[in-house]
Order: C-alpha cells, then structure tokens, then sequence
C-alpha cells in the first residue's frame, strides 16, 4: 500500500511555515530581535551615557557603575549564538 501525503494540506499556503519574517506578522513579533540589533542598541547608550546625553546630571563615578553594568550586559549577550 502506498501512501501519498499532499503537502498543501498540512501546510496551507496560506499560512507561513515559520512566522518570522514573514510581514503577516509583523504587528505582534515586535519581541523578536537579533543579538547585532541589541548589541547596538547597547552600545548606543554606552555612548550617550559617556557622551553625558543620557543622564547628563549624573557624576563619573555614577557613569562609571553605568559602563560597567552595559559591559556585564554586553558579556552576557555574547554568550549566545543567534
């Protein structure tokens, strides 16, 4: 006995086989993001904070324990692969 499976009726092409980055979805996958898409961000605010835009009424020693909590930040992004 043989057996055919059609594949269009397990994976309706209506619906993507995975919902990323599909622009259907788009409106709800806002969570998703991709370890150089964080890495800038965190380096953004490493400059501003060094560059005294953000939080320009702090003192160095309070942007200095800020640098060093984005550095732990930074060291533990890297940890993973995606």
């Amino acid at each position: 006995m043989i057996f055919s499976l059609n594949i269009d009726m397990i994976f309706p092409r209506r619906y993507a086989s995975c919902p990323w980055p599909d622009s259907r979805y788009r409106e709800y996958m806002n969570g998703r993001l991709k370890k150089i898409d964080m890495k800038a961000r965190l380096m953004g605010i490493k400059k501003g904070i060094d560059e005294k835009v953000w939080y320009p009424e702090w003192d160095n020693k309070e942007r200095w324990a800020a640098q060093q909590a984005l550095n732990n930040a930074l060291d533990v992004l890297d940890e993973y692969d995606y």
